[in-house]
């Protein structure tokens, strides 16, 4: 076999990859609920869920302008929040908290949560601890939208840890830590 058609032939393999609805290269797509239930019991974080999909230009644009650059700049993930695109246009089943496999579209018509963008704030068993964001209204405060509703989740949650209301502010807060640790 020609050094050419090995080198296509393992492009192939690559590319067959499973590919996700969720094209968000820093915005990590839900995989595994029980082991983010775990995750979340084990650092006392609340999780995240934004339902989208692919067609959903909404859900591209926080996409852009808020998830990504929330994921991009590691200040959320494990810190604040676990936060998770659930792709209600994924076929393939995941585990649900418990386990068992289940369907993303049906799960989020269940929780009502099937008109894209939504996101919910959770807590490791699955209860919502904050109130849900149902689409979109003003992107250049979405974030702050978000920030409140985890501190509303922190509370419910029966945790300590507050976070600022802005993501400039915890941006500076993160610096200032950083610098105390040098």
């Amino acid at each position: 076999m020609s050094r050419f058609i090995r080198f296509y032939a393992l492009i192939l393999m690559v590319s067959t990859e499973p590919i996700s609805a969720n094209n968000h290269s820093e915005f990590k797509e839900l995989a595994n609920l029980q082991t983010l239930a775990e995750k979340s019991e084990q650092l006392q974080l609340p999780i995240m869920l934004m339902f989208g999909a692919q067609w959903c230009e909404y859900c591209e644009l926080l996409n852009e302008s808020v998830f990504n650059p929330m994921a991009l700049g590691k200040l959320y993930e494990e810190r604040v929040v676990l936060m998770r695109h659930v792709g209600v246009d994924e076929s393939a089943p995941i585990p649900d908290w418990n386990g068992q496999l289940m369907n993303k579209a049906n799960w989020a018509y269940k929780l009502n949560s099937d008109l894209t963008p939504t996101v919910l704030f959770l807590d490791s068993k699955g209860q919502e601890v904050a109130p849900r964001i149902v689409g979109v209204s003003e992107i250049t405060l979405y974030a702050g939208l978000i920030h409140e509703r985890l501190n509303i989740a922190y509370k419910n949650m029966g945790l300590t840890k507050q976070i600022p209301v802005t993501p400039e502010k915890l941006e500076i807060q993160y610096r200032s830590e950083q610098s105390r640790l040098q």
